[in-house]
């Protein structure tokens, strides 16, 4: 029976889609059969992300239609054979999302319902940036989280700057946690390739973390300042400076 997770922001722009397709691909490549639910039912933004926008021949909407059924509307993602990807495309109502959850939870390992489904799911990550809009909000969302019906929560922060951190313009993530008053369960590099369908090796790692964090097999989280310590770091520190 699959481990349901609800994934949603702080704020608008803190990358939760981002986040729950990679994290689901980083479940994938550990061998857990992984499904997403693209919550973004304007826009299909998690079928774009995976690269299968235009490919999906049913969307839950369908479903919701009485065209088919919730099985016939998945997708298998071509190069990830344990990653699947459920459009909400066109979709009108909530209850269709805990339906399919209902229905695809003994076919895989977890669902990951990119900010829809709340209500099906036993447990939620909240998604922020280490900016100071967006920690306002974490906290106010955090406290929301805790006091809703989630066996457990946590927070992954994106978009860390690890130069930042090291300068101490920013906060660390585990101040952050500390703040928001929920568990660590992810940190992510900023990576300004991904919004053009790449992905750095750091990138990948990190989400790697996250996801053997997710299914407790490793307490590791990903080192954001590591790069910018010793001779090397020194060096970088300095090009960082003159930019």
């Amino acid at each position: 029976m699959a481990e349901v997770m609800y994934m949603t922001g702080a704020r608008g722009g803190s990358g939760v889609t981002t986040c729950a397709v990679n994290l689901a691909a980083a479940l994938s490549a550990g061998g857990e059969r992984t499904l997403v639910i693209d919550g973004d039912s304007d826009c299909a933004s998690g079928l774009e992300l995976c690269g299968l926008l235009g490919l999906s021949v049913y969307t839950l909407a369908d479903v919701e239609e009485g065209a088919c059924r919730v099985k016939q509307a998945i997708l298998q993602h071509p190069s990830s054979p344990n990653l699947y990807i459920l459009p909400t495309l066109g979709c009108k109502s909530a209850e269709i999302v805990e339906r399919a959850v209902e229905e695809c939870a003994p076919l895989f390992d977890y669902i990951i319902c990119d900010n829809t489904g709340a209500r099906a799911c036993s447990r939620a990550a909240l998604v922020c940036d280490p900016y100071s809009p967006s920690l306002n909000c974490a906290k106010k969302r955090g406290g929301e989280i805790k006091d809703g019906s989630f066996k457990q929560s946590g927070l992954i922060v994106n978009k860390v700057n690890g130069g930042l951190v090291f300068d101490g313009a920013i906060l660390t993530p585990q101040e952050i946690a500390s703040i928001v008053r929920l568990p660590l369960w992810g940190v992510i590099p900023e990576d300004l390739t991904l919004p053009l369908g790449k992905i750095k090796a750091g990138t990948q790692r990190a989400f790697a973390m996250a996801g053997e964090f997710v299914a407790g097999k490793s307490e590791k989280l990903y080192g954001v300042v590591k790069s910018y310590l010793g001779v090397g770091g020194m060096l970088k520190r300095k090009l960082r400076s003159r930019v």
